[in-house]
């Protein structure tokens, strides 16, 4: 009897397994090991491949939906199938290029700028998803401007020292404003302060000078940022129910529920990442050296929420310099195709990046 090496055997009880796990998320049923050897991919006997199966079962990596039936992948094979696509991840040239052209058509359109980037992971994906951008409540001011869209209808931004942007749409009629100027004698008085500082210099020194009600209306924008939560949006929700077969009434009404608190979902966003980003350092790895942003799948159970647990969530950071500013991701089935969705959440995320740094370019001091 021929003795295989051991990291042989290892190899060959990976592809097996990760040829079957990719089978099911294809297909939705469970795999046995005559449709196995029947493929022709590995070359060894029926016995061989009911013993490899058998293993996996008994390491955790499988389970039967029926005793004599095939098998299919738990959490734990999952968490195996993700980890090996993300040592070899890659984005096939016409995936990017259709997140490209998709974002020449929206960027432009800058105050919908998550709400398109939502859309955009969703349109591609055929999932939910999702985008999350931190409040500014605790941060200092590094410039704000104001720029003219029409005749009436303006832009506030402000830009974080932290590097989070901001954008807020309002309207003057009948009053011609000198954008650029405005912009400059606001940037004087409040770069560097506080949003709660700023509110009060504006209070203080502009609004009882102000004719035109803009600083009324800029004193009100401050006190919206101090009030307002994380942004989180939404898209393509009815995905999940394109295929019923794949969820039970429950797990549908579960799963819209948990969408509809959104300061729960926000919380179980930020608590993974912060669990990932621990772990990490506590191995001494720095997940920067390559890319600023982090990517996080987290697989059924491993969401800690029962709402989660027929759901995988593919989650990416987006990065200003050295801070996280926000989070876009996708949810969907267990059963989907991870190589592709991580490889356009991490695209998307890129070109945020990419997007952001050259705003920041475009903006510099004053």
């Amino acid at each position: 009897m021929r003795i295989l090496k051991p990291e042989i055997a290892k190899e060959r009880k990976d592809k097996i397994l990760n040829w079957l796990i990719y089978n099911y998320i294809t297909t939705g049923k469970p795999v046995s090991s005559k449709e196995i050897f029947d493929s022709n991919l590995f070359n060894i006997s029926p016995a061989s491949i009911r013993s490899i199966l058998k293993d996996l079962d008994d390491e955790g990596y499988l389970k039967q939906v029926h005793t004599s039936g095939g098998r299919i992948p738990t959490d734990k094979a999952y968490r195996a199938y993700i980890d090996t696509i993300l040592k070899l991840q890659n984005i096939a040239e016409t995936e990017k290029e259709k997140i490209e052209i998709e974002y020449e058509k929206k960027i432009s359109e800058l105050d919908y700028f998550l709400k398109h980037t939502t859309k955009i992971l969703s349109d591609l994906t055929k999932k939910i998803g999702f985008s999350l951008s931190v409040d500014i409540a605790n941060e200092n001011i590094r410039r704000v401007d104001i720029i003219k869209v029409s005749n009436s209808n303006y832009l506030f931004i402000i830009v974080t020292e932290s590097g989070i942007i901001k954008h807020y749409p309002f309207t003057i009629k009948d009053y011609k404003i000198n954008a650029k100027n405005e912009s400059s004698l606001l940037n004087k008085k409040i770069k560097g302060l506080s949003i709660k500082e700023a509110k009060d210099i504006i209070l203080k020194d502009f609004i009882s000078k102000d004719a035109s009600g803009i600083y009324k209306i800029i004193y009100d924008i401050f006190l919206s940022a101090l009030r307002e939560e994380d942004d989180l949006f939404f898209e393509g929700i009815s995905s999940i129910y394109d295929d019923t077969t794949d969820f039970s009434v429950d797990e549908l009404r579960n799963i819209s529920r948990l969408l509809e608190e959104k300061e729960r979902f926000t919380k179980i966003i930020k608590e993974r990442f912060q669990e990932k980003a621990g772990r990490m350092r506590t191995v001494g790895m720095d997940f920067k050296s390559e890319k600023k942003h982090l990517i996080d799948v987290s697989i059924g159970s491993e969401n800690k929420v029962r709402e989660l647990n027929n759901f995988s969530l593919i989650t990416s950071s987006y990065c200003m310099g050295e801070k996280n500013i926000g989070f876009i991701g996708i949810i969907g089935h267990k059963r989907m195709e991870y190589p592709k969705i991580i490889s356009i959440v991490d695209s998307v995320s890129s070109m945020i990046e990419e997007i952001l740094c050259e705003w920041e370019k475009e903006t510099g001091d004053l």
